[in-house]
């Protein structure tokens, strides 16, 4: 193990975030420590969004209505006074249908994560 304040520390360090940043499913721009580099993500691949509906709203109804007919899982999460939650996992075949099925989500749902 390297001493603290050495050189081979920082290296490590750096090489670590190249790591994270190429095998991250973090969206640009959420993590400032990885600067401007953009995670590498290898399509098709099934992406895990987490929504927040309201009490009074039907979960399997807002799914169908809002992205119709696709093979998906969704697993409850949380409950609150306000809000169920839930992970939807789904097929995604390219970072453009990715980035629409999360403007969709973010329009029909409360919140999307």
């Amino acid at each position: 193990m390297a001493k603290v304040g050495s050189g081979a520390v920082s290296k490590t360090a750096k090489n670590l975030a190249k790591d994270l940043a190429r095998n991250s499913r973090i969206p640009i721009g959420a993590c400032s420590a990885f600067g401007d580099i953009k995670p590498k993500i290898d399509y098709p691949l099934i992406w895990e969004y987490t929504i927040f509906v309201p009490l009074d709203r039907d979960e399997k109804e807002l799914i169908a209505s809002t992205l119709g007919i696709c093979e998906h899982k969704l697993t409850a999460s949380n409950k609150n006074a306000k809000y169920k939650s839930f992970k939807l996992n789904l097929l995604v075949r390219s970072e453009n249908e990715r980035l629409e099925i999360f403007a969709k989500l973010k329009a029909a749902c409360a919140f999307v994560l």
